[in-house]
């Protein structure tokens, strides 16, 4: 790699960190965006001027803050793949039922990604949005989709991405995580009993299409309402047939599908 690529890479690198910021943060000055990320304020200027002129920050006064154009990046990926618009419906179908908090969620890079969230009217708002980013190995949703990976891509996923606990109940074992999976496969249905976040559990079931994993739908809510018959069976029960008819629909909404049992 040349100096010239490696400066490049590092340009790029810490335009997208400014970014983050702005994100993480909020509408922020100069001053604070540079101290944030350890910068000099005149690198910091010039990338913002070349995300302002770019459109991808805004500024009003001394505060800069995320640009309305990554709206249309973010809806760009969102909608990337036709079988992501069709699990919406199921999202909200499921929040509306279950009346807690509903999502799915896809994997990127080995993280997990929220790509619709919707919430019933005892929906706890536990900080989650569209766009989070999670790790895979503690949630209901990601132990569903590592269900279904082969051994080497799982172990690819925890070597970059470690197995943190995030709260004592959080499995860090890798052997123990591995038999979780397994018990995930047998099932069907995958449980995240207060292993992400302190006080939530959550169930979730994995969306495949032409049997790779696309995602997983996923209801969560408090551990004192969704725990028992309610977390072990009645809130799956509506998960499998919400992913039943899901998959139905991606499968015969595919365009090499669409003939396949016509007769003429």
């Amino acid at each position: 790699m040349t100096d010239d690529n490696a400066n490049r890479i590092g340009s790029t690198k810490t335009s997208f960190e400014i970014v983050h910021a702005l994100q993480e943060n909020g509408p922020s000055r100069l001053s604070e965006i540079a101290d944030r990320l350890d910068l000099t304020e005149s690198t910091t200027h010039r990338h913002l001027n070349t995300l302002h002129d770019l459109r991808y920050v805004s500024r009003r006064g001394e505060l800069y803050q995320i640009g309305l154009r990554f709206a249309r990046l973010g809806r760009a990926a969102q909608t990337r793949d036709p079988a992501y618009q069709m699990a919406k419906p199921h999202v909200q179908t499921l929040a509306e039922e279950t009346q807690e908090r509903a999502q799915f969620v896809v994997e990127d890079h080995g993280l997990g990604i929220y790509l619709y969230l919707e919430t019933g009217s005892n929906a706890v708002r536990a900080g989650f949005g569209i766009g989070r980013q999670i790790h895979l190995h503690c949630s209901s949703a990601g132990k569903s989709i590592l269900a279904q990976y082969s051994r080497d891509r799982v172990d690819a996923i925890l070597d970059r991405w470690g197995v943190p606990a995030h709260t004592e109940n959080t499995i860090t074992d890798r052997d123990a995580f591995y038999e979780e999976l397994e018990r995930v496969r047998d099932r069907g249905v995958a449980f995240n009993r207060e292993e992400h976040v302190h006080g939530l559990n959550g169930t979730a079931v994995p969306i495949k299409r032409d049997g790779e994993v696309l995602g997983a739908l996923a209801v969560a809510g408090p551990s004192h309402r969704l725990n028992g018959e309610q977390l072990e069976a009645d809130v799956p029960d509506r998960l499998l047939a919400a992913a039943n008819e899901l998959e139905l629909n991606i499968t015969y909404s595919s365009p090499d599908s669409a003939d396949d049992h016509v007769v003429e």
